[in-house]
């Protein structure tokens, strides 16, 4: 690891001094996921993108699914725990933090020059509909869209064996386009049928499913546990949308926006609040 910014180690704790500047020039990709260092998907991924690219993994050291954009609560001054990962194709790392934390360190230069782009995943079972804002992978690309870079997002439909080379071939393909492109930063989110590549049909953009997979809330009898049926999407699906794509052998690219201010409604701010009505009856 060479031209970075002041990085102080103390012990197992990562302190960023400043922020990395450069993101154009080669080829450089951090690698993370919510699902933890230790899922197949993460090192089938880099295993493939290293053959081309200069890959960094940075992966929480724990199962951190379900954490959307989210760096957690911690103490700047005092660091996160970090640890070196042997391994011989590509640098990697874990923190004690999710993905979102690990795609910010590693823009603000923690690990080396920032990443030209961000791959997440291979999570495992698919991330569809509307509920993906709640995903730490796709939370993940969504975090180095906002900090510059561009962000993909891959998950593969569970099956047994589980195909995480198939999903490994079509991110590798995903980035070559992504890198190809010009203009702003851009995220996409892949789905991958649980199949191997001979088998799957074929590639298409697809819109976001009404939600996803978490449909019931509720109250135990007892009312001190919330319980939550999740299941898969039953019929009726929107034959456009990504779950029904990709549960039909396809695999699925929806390109997402990340977080911007929606058009001024025609009402004047002091619609919800008049300064000037509160001083009067005040």
């Amino acid at each position: 690891m060479t031209d970075r910014p002041p990085v102080e180690l103390q012990g197992e704790a990562l302190v960023v001094e400043e922020r990395a500047a450069a993101r154009d020039g080669p080829s450089r990709i951090l690698v993370t996921n919510d699902d933890g260092i230790d899922s197949p998907g993460i090192h089938a991924v880099a295993d493939r993108l290293s053959r081309d690219h200069t890959v960094v993994v940075v992966a929480p050291n724990e199962d951190m699914s379900g954490t959307g954009t989210g760096i957690g609560r911690f103490d700047p001054a005092a660091g996160v725990e970090l640890t070196r990962v042997e391994k011989e194709a590509y640098e990697a790392w874990t923190v004690a933090g999710p993905p979102g934390l690990a795609v910010l360190a590693a823009m603000l230069g923690a690990f080396g020059p920032a990443p030209n782009l961000v791959v997440s995943g291979i999570n495992a079972g698919i991330n569809t509909g509307r509920s993906i804002i709640h995903s730490g992978t796709v939370g993940a690309a969504l975090t180095a869209r906002s900090l510059g870079a561009s962000g993909l997002a891959v998950s593969l439909a569970s099956s047994r064996p589980w195909h995480w080379e198939t999903a490994a071939e079509i991110a590798c393909s995903a980035v070559r386009w992504v890198r190809a492109q010009r203009g702003p930063s851009l995220v996409l989110n892949v789905n991958v049928p649980g199949l191997p590549l001979s088998d799957v049909r074929g590639i298409h953009w697809a819109d976001l499913d009404e939600f996803g997979y978490v449909r019931i809330a509720l109250p135990n009898p007892s009312g001190s546990l919330l319980e939550f049926a999740v299941r898969g999407s039953g019929g009726g699906l929107d034959p456009g949308s990504d779950t029904a794509m990709c549960l039909d052998g396809y695999a699925t690219i929806t390109l997402l926006s990340t977080v911007q201010p929606a058009p001024f409604p025609s009402d004047p701010a002091t619609a919800i609040w008049d300064p000037e009505e509160f001083r009067a009856t005040g």
